[in-house]
């Protein structure tokens, strides 16, 4: 791989920054990912079930060639890549310098517990007295302080939670290996300012904290604190905030003034809750509502303190800064909370219900299983649950919340919640969904929302819920929801669970981090991008990726994750940090003599040795050695079986190095701990005792011998001498296999001329490749040209014109205007295109990597006459038209606008996604021009997500008049002398809508220019609305299942600019992952064909999924790239002649595992 020279800090290891990690990890980079919590994942790790599938996809994302220098397990139970460090419970606190020069300091909590140490036996967290709300399960279960921080992790090493632990310290004294060790604290270094009016609320205040060692100091008012403070330094200030004189919200202004690193807990009646929580947001870290528990006190302070004890500043240079601190949900209990939340039985959150009805979830609780569906269950009085409904907008959307923003996700969330519910729990679970407007805004989004209706049977309800009561009439726990209908009709039903579809906020400490660091925010806190920008913040060098920057799904999440990580890159470039390079590959990797010694040991007679890690514990207690020895060795090749300690530490390993250096074996199984047994050890073993690590077996003792707590010997031996005897057979049958390394073509090709192409080839030539992009017009630009002003009044063809010109003067890039691609093979290493240039002119392009952005087009428009000088217009001719003064908006009276005119219906069932914010645009540019001027539009559901919502308002305080329409009554148009008459039925009114128009604009939607003749040539495919088809539409938006072809803009779905320019810059990085290797390393799984008996029926080169098998014409066979192939074995299964096999898979070797398994 190549050596990594420039190196960038990702803040946040939820999806994107795991995804900004792995691009920039691939590409030759060091990554330094971070993240404040205790485990990575972020909230990806607490959803199991995504859709379309419901299933999870997180896996899809890890690199798909040389992914041998990375973990190839689920994402879900940690990350491993050689160029990535992980460090967890650590803060970003600031950055200074400039791009390519910048240094971060950072914040790290270093655990009482060595995760080096720590086999996850349990042992601690069985002694542990302490019980607290499990914030993984969002609090629908308990957990002890010292808990596994993820269900998933592949290490089980266990964390302490220092706010809860009380000290105690018997999990210390438990644990077999010494991972804990509590450190000395001295608490009188903790000055800590009472504030209060009251006498008894200081006095009781300072007693409590005082006896858990901390130094207290107590004033009467604001203006004695101060006073207080001024003489003396304190770490944290528990102010009132109803007191005489200065009140505790001006306190903590001044305070902050004086200390702004001072902690600050509001103590509050509970009248007083939204003042506490306007104070939070002016710096205070939590407020108290008195009465308040001493427990809850004592925790919340100490958890401070243990931020003050044993946090640690770091400094780390680096290039580029990548903030993907993620997303926070909407809290109802701190709002005014019409649903009652926290105060009705059965009112939960989104999240909450992934919690209930997970496999990983709160035992107990959700789901009771049964014989054949699972039960749900009620959270708290464990009663089958019937009925549930999932109310909209939550904390979006609203004026009173300070949110009047759509969070663009919740609407499907809760669509694929209510399809899980009738999926795991039967189809007699009556789901229904309260919504204002359904914003089904993704390519498949539309479908997936019909057959939820359709085949799920999901009802859907267009309301909002004016009140959520107790229902004691009907049942004990019920719940009893009263709303209007859009027809104004009242109705009441009742309910077993109410789901509450909370909307997104942006990460609180990111937002603190951005003010501090002086990067401009939006009103709502969320990072500001620039101007046609998702990724690009205020400050150079620091770049945003997933929902940091706004409100987004998984899919758009890891496409800005990306266009992050190529931002990031083009830093290093800049600054001379990266060049083309040869592949710099493992020792252990394949040059011809290091063929020749694999060839060699092959031909030797296996010999395994099988080494057992103790992990400090008497086995003995545990396990019957003889039994296990007498059984291992009957076994001849297994030479002999050797009981060792604490291979995990320094001392362990070099002994395991040593005999292996005395014994000689040529293979190893090994059974120890899983922090033993990860691949990155097992690597680093094989390189130091010269033994190649593929020819190293290894198996977890320890999480079986866990499975057997009393002492039951006998079954534990009986099952790990049965899986000892299954690897040893592994081992014995195994031959090292060669990484296969790939001569790779540097060069890319890009297919379209539009703002997405133009991107792309810039982000590829910027970071030092070259490009030849192709346009089959004779002119750049694509839709762009026709375009004037976004919704936000940002001038497109000033942003067009400059890229232009910066791809024309390009050095790295060759245009090619008015061609066309005449066909393209695929070869190992590299892609030759052959292009039609007219007139007979044909030119070859040998490249490494294909980006398909060839755009998409306004759909014609079906209804009424499209001439150009028609009363009846699309979007775009409308604007042409007034750009171009045959419409002249001062002198119209009336405007109709028609959404979804022949799209989101059986012939284009998706929503384009900027129909409804360009309707908006031109309404708002209709009434500027003409205030008088009456603008109608008729609409299924406005798609105003994101903070496109707050033109959404704004036209309607300007008078534009918004008609609901039924999709199976669309609206007609008549032609009438010189105007249009519109007919529909109103909704609201219930009642038959006439206007007489000047004109009427259609938002027909967006359609791709991508052939299928075209995307075949690549061995691409098209999805059933012929844009290009994703290798997974959240986890891998860009790429193809041929691990070359990337595509970008309206070629991919319908998209707006900003995100046009986002998709580009994601498949730029996703190329150059590629481009940046001048050699590509197989996996060591690999498939291979036998020459010989093959008879080219070619039925493996039309099942491989990744395009990894094609026809060699010229030698006749078969040939693999065995960068593309991921060794699934679908050719090995199709094969008649049984010449396709994956190489490591011996057939002998399968069966004798077969036998020792039931041996």
């Amino acid at each position: 791989m190549n050596m990594a020279i420039g190196k960038t800090l990702v803040a946040g290891a939820g999806i994107s920054g795991i995804r900004s990690a792995l691009d920039l990890a691939e590409t030759g980079y060091k990554v330094l990912l971070i993240d404040a919590s205790d485990h990575i994942g972020g909230l990806l790790g607490q959803l199991d079930y995504q859709f379309p599938t419901s299933t999870c996809g997180y896996c899809r994302m890890l690199p798909m060639f040389d992914r041998d220098q990375s973990s190839q397990h689920c994402l879900r139970k940690g990350l491993f890549h050689e160029n990535i460090e992980i460090a967890l419970s650590t803060q970003l606190i600031s950055v200074e310098g400039e791009p390519g020069d910048l240094k971060v300091t950072l914040k790290q909590n270093p655990s009482l517990i060595d995760s080096s140490l720590c086999t996850g036996c349990g042992e601690c967290e069985a002694v542990c007295p302490v019980f607290v709300n499990n914030p993984f399960n969002e609090g629908l279960s308990k957990r002890k302080a010292v808990y596994l921080p993820s269900p998933q992790s592949f290490s089980n090493a266990y964390t302490i939670d220092y706010a809860a632990c009380t000290r105690c310290g018997e999990c210390e004294k438990v644990c077999p290996t010494g991972a804990i060790k509590f450190t000395d604290q001295d608490r009188e270094k903790f000055k800590i300012l009472v504030v209060d009016d009251e006498k008894i609320v200081r006095e009781s205040t300072k007693e409590w904290l005082k006896e858990e060692g901390f130094s207290v100091t107590t004033a009467d008012s604001g203006q004695k604190a101060l006073e207080i403070m001024a003489e003396l330094p304190f770490n944290m200030m528990l102010t009132d905030i109803k007191m005489p004189g200065m009140d505790g919200v001006e306190l903590l202004g001044k305070a902050k003034e004086k200390n702004s690193d001072l902690c600050v807990i509001m103590m509050t009646a509970y009248a007083a809750v939204d003042s506490a929580v306007d104070a939070m947001k002016q710096g205070a870290l939590d407020y108290l509502t008195k009465p308040f528990d001493p427990d809850v006190l004592i925790a919340m302070v100490t958890k401070v303190y243990h931020e003050f004890e044993v946090a640690e500043a770091r400094i780390e240079q680096v290039d580029a800064l990548i903030l993907s601190g993620g997303t926070e949900f909407f809290k109802p209990e701190l709002g005014i909370n019409p649903y009652g939340y926290g105060v009705l039985p059965g009112v939960i959150t989104s999240m909450e219900f992934e919690r209930l009805i997970s496999g990983t979830g709160p035992s107990g609780a959700g789901v009771n299983p049964g014989p054949g569906l699972g039960q749900l269950t009620h959270p708290s009085t464990g009663k089958p649950v019937q009925k549930v409904a999932w109310l909209q907008c939550v904390g979006s959307r609203d004026v009173q919340e300070d949110a009047p923003f759509c969070s663009s996700v919740c609407c499907m969330i809760s669509i694929k919640e209510a399809v899980l519910a009738k999926e795991k729990f039967g189809p007699d679970i009556e789901t229904t969904i309260f919504y204002m407007d359904m914003r089904t805004i993704g390519k498949s989004f539309e479908d997936y929302k019909l057959n939820a209706q359709n085949e799920n049977h999901v009802r859907f309800v267009r309301a909002r819920i004016h009140s959520l009561t107790q229902d004691y009439k009907n049942q004990e726990n019920g719940l009893l929801a009263r709303y209007v209908d859009i027809q104004g009709n009242t109705h009441e039903d009742d309910f077993d669970l109410v789901v509450l579809a909370t909307g997104q906020r942006p990460a609180r400490q990111m937002t603190e981090f951005a003010l501090k660091n002086d990067m401009e925010t939006n009103p709502w806190g969320f990072i500001q991008p620039r101007p046609f920008s998702m990724v690009k913040t205020s400050r150079q060098g620091i770049f945003s990726g997933g929902s940091l920057s706004g409100l987004k799904d998984i899919s758009d999440s890891v496409t800005c994750a990306s266009a992050a990580a190529l931002e990031a890159c083009k830093v290093m470039v800049q600054a001379g940090k990266t060049t083309i390079q040869t592949s710099v590959v493992d020792t252990n990797d394949m040059d011809a003599t290091d063929r020749e010694d694999l060839a060699v040991l092959a031909r030797e007679t296996p010999k395994v040795l099988t080494v057992l890690c103790s992990c400090g514990n008497d086995f003995s207690q545990k396990l019957d050695i003889e039994t296990l020895k007498t059984g291992l060795g009957r076994i001849p090749e297994n030479d002999s079986i050797e009981i060792m300690d604490k291979l995990c530490e320094e001392e362990g390993l070099n002994e395991l190095i040593e005999l292996i250096q005395t014994r000689k074996p040529n293979r190893l199984v090994l059974g120890a701990c899983l922090p033993c047994i990860q691949k990155q050890r097992i690597r680093e073993l094989g390189k130091a005792a010269g033994l190649h690590p593929s020819l190293v077996e290894s198996l977890d003792i320890i999480s079986i011998l866990n499975q057997y707590p009393d002492l039951q010997v006998d079954p534990a031996t009986q099952k790990i001498t049965r899986e000892l005897k299954i690897l040893i057979s592994k081992a014995r049958f195994k031959n090292p296999v060669p990484e296969e390394q790939l001569n790779s073509n540097q060069n890319a090709l890009v297919i379209g001329g539009g703002i997405a192409g133009i991107t792309t080839a810039l982000s590829i030539a910027d970071s030092g490749y070259q490009v030849d992009l192709v346009e089959k017009n004779d002119s750049l630009g694509g839709n762009l040209l026709w375009m004037d002003k976004t919704v936000d009044n940002l001038d497109i063809q000033a942003f067009l014109s400059e890229k232009i010109e910066q791809l024309e003067s390009h050095d790295h890039v060759k245009i090619h205007k008015k061609a066309e691609i005449e066909r393209s093979e695929n070869r190992p290493g590299e892609l030759v295109t052959v292009l039609n240039k007219g007139n007979e002119q044909y030119e070859t392009i040998s490249h490494g990597v294909t980006i398909l952005a060839t755009g998409g087009s306004q759909a014609p428009l079906v209804s009424g006459e499209d001439d150009g000088h028609s009363m009846e217009l699309t979007q775009k001719d409308f604007e042409m038209a007034v750009q171009d003064k045959k419409i002249d908006p001062e002198k119209l009276e009336t405007v109709v606008m028609i959404q979804c005119s022949g799209t989101r219906d059986e012939k284009r069932n998706y929503c384009s996604r900027v129909c409804c914010i360009r309707a908006l645009k031109n309404a708002l540019f209709l009434k500027e021009k003409n205030p008088d001027v009456q603008v109608y539009i008729f609409y299924r559901d406005m798609m105003s997500y994101g903070f496109y919502e707050e033109y959404y308002t704004r036209a309607k305080n300007l008078g534009v008049i918004f008609f609901q329409y039924d999709p199976a009554d669309k609206p007609v148009t008549l032609k009438h002398e010189d105007k249009v008459i519109v007919k529909t039925r109103d909704l609201l009114l219930d009642m038959p809508v006439e206007i007489e128009a000047d004109c009427v604009i259609h938002a027909t939607g967006i359609i791709s220019d991508l052939s299928e003749a075209l995307a075949g040539e690549y061995g691409a495919e098209r999805d059933a609305f012929h844009f290009f088809k994703e290798a997974d539409s959240k986890f891998r938006p860009v790429d193809s299942m041929n691990y070359r072809v990337f595509s970008c803009g309206l070629s991919l779905k319908p998209s707006t600019i900003e995100e046009a320019v986002a998709s580009a810059e994601a498949s730029a990085i996703r190329a150059i992952r590629i481009l940046s290797h001048d050699r590509l390393v197989s996996g060591k799984i690999v498939a291979a064909t036998h020459t010989a008996t093959c008879s080219i029926c070619k039925m493996c080169v039309d099942t491989c999924p990744y395009g990894a098998r094609f026809v060699d014409d010229l030698e006749e066979k078969i040939v693999v790239d065995p960068a593309a192939c991921q060794g699934c074995g679908v050719c090995a299964a199709v094969c008649p002649s049984d010449s396709a096999f994956l190489e490591g898979f011996d057939g002998r070797q399968m069966l004798d595992v077969i036998d020792m398994a039931l041996s």
